[in-house]
């Protein structure tokens, strides 16, 4: 029995340590005699626990001050702030990043990361940020630009491509890639990579180059070394069906425009990056607005709608709504003009009204015309009954 007691005596003892020991004042020195052990799981491990026990302490600080203020006991009110604002204290200082960052960079590298997130999202003074700087000069201009983004550590991030840096290529060349040294290509263009541990500065690389790109086809054409005034040929494409009608190049930095035809370019300036531009037009969805385009009321004005979608690369302007309906179907109104439909945007055309005169299937055939002339066509079938 005398031994069952003190066995019993040990554990309760081995209880009021383990309390006294997991109180914030303790556990923060502990945290941060770990960081600078460079103990990086143990700091961590001893962290969480101290934020565990500080958001226990702060509900009870501030449960405290409302029940003293609603008695009106404003020292004890006093007091419980003051505790709340004490307890506020054992966060992760500066020191304590510092110390536990230059542990985490010595890690390999998985660990590092996962440790480096941890740090993230548990201090204030942990923001690791990635700086993109580009530079460009000659004899005429000048331009200088720098813009820093902070992510979490570890996180994927696309560099910017030639598209996302608004510059002339004429003036500046074309972007190849960025660099941990402004002279020297780290990473291409558009590439993804994840972020840094610690912040880092990326400068912008260019080229004298002249590169044609084709989302559509998957054509990209690249001639280097080129000095202002030289000639390049123009890739030709080929439609990869009859819906596509090519419309030629752009270079969006500068807006210079290489009609379908032509078959040379005499570089203006030190680069250039163009785009193919094709036209293509998608109508869909033919809707009624009170009845069912598959259960059409005989000898009854009803109302339909369609979608007219640019499905290309260029912005389609001036266009023409041509609509016509077969033998027992008569279009009363419909068609029209679009004046403009961006790339990869949508216009629902509504006030198409019809009657069928004679019941069973009938067509509906939607043109579109632009203003170069090109055409796209679709047919539907409604039903009357």
């Amino acid at each position: 029995m005398k031994k069952k007691l003190l066995i019993a005596l040990v554990a309760l003892l081995s209880v009021g340590v383990s309390l006294y020991a997991a109180s914030a004042e303790e556990l923060y020195q502990k945290f941060s005699d770990a960081a600078d052990s460079g103990d990086v799981a143990l700091a961590i491990d001893t962290y969480n626990d101290l934020q565990e026990r500080t958001d226990k302490d702060l509900q009870k600080a501030q449960r405290s001050y409302e029940k003293a203020l609603a008695a009106g006991n404003m020292q004890r009110a006093w007091d419980a702030r003051d505790s709340y604002r004490s307890i506020l204290r054992y966060s992760m200082s500066e020191e304590d990043t510092d110390a536990l960052l230059a542990a985490i960079l010595k890690e390999d590298e998985a660990t590092a990361a996962e440790h480096a997130k941890w740090l993230y999202s548990n201090s204030s003074y942990y923001y690791p940020t990635l700086t993109y700087e580009w530079k460009s000069s000659s004899d005429t201009f000048s331009y200088s630009y720098s813009r820093s983004v902070t992510v979490e550590p570890g996180t994927s991030i696309t560099l910017p491509g030639p598209d996302d840096i608004g510059i002339d290529s004429s003036m500046a060349g074309v972007l190849v890639g960025w660099g941990v040294t402004p002279d020297e290509v780290t990473y291409s263009a558009g590439e993804t990579i994840s972020a840094p541990l610690t912040s880092q500065t990326l400068y912008a690389i260019w080229k004298s180059e002249v590169r044609f790109t084709d989302s559509v086809t998957g054509v990209e054409s690249v001639i280097d070394d080129v000095a202002s005034g030289d000639s390049v040929t123009v890739p030709q494409l080929t439609a990869p069906d009859s819906s596509y009608v090519f419309a030629g190049w752009e270079d969006e930095s500068t807006g210079v425009y290489l009609a379908p035809d032509d078959t040379e370019y005499a570089l203006e300036g030190n680069g250039a990056v163009f785009k193919a531009l094709w036209k293509k037009v998608d109508i869909s969805a033919l809707e009624g607005k009170h009845y069912d385009a598959s259960a059409l009321p005989v000898n009854t004005q009803a109302e339909l709608s369609f979608t007219v979608s640019n499905a290309g690369t260029e912005d389609l302007r001036s266009l023409s709504v041509d609509i016509e309906g077969s033998d027992g179907l008569t279009v009363l109104t419909g068609s029209g003009r679009i004046s403009f439909i961006r790339d990869g945007s949508s216009i629902t055309m509504t006030g198409l009204k019809v009657v069928a005169t004679e019941s069973g299937e009938h067509a509906i055939t939607v043109t579109i015309t632009d203003r170069d002339g090109d055409v796209w066509e679709k047919s539907f079938t409604v039903s009357a009954e």
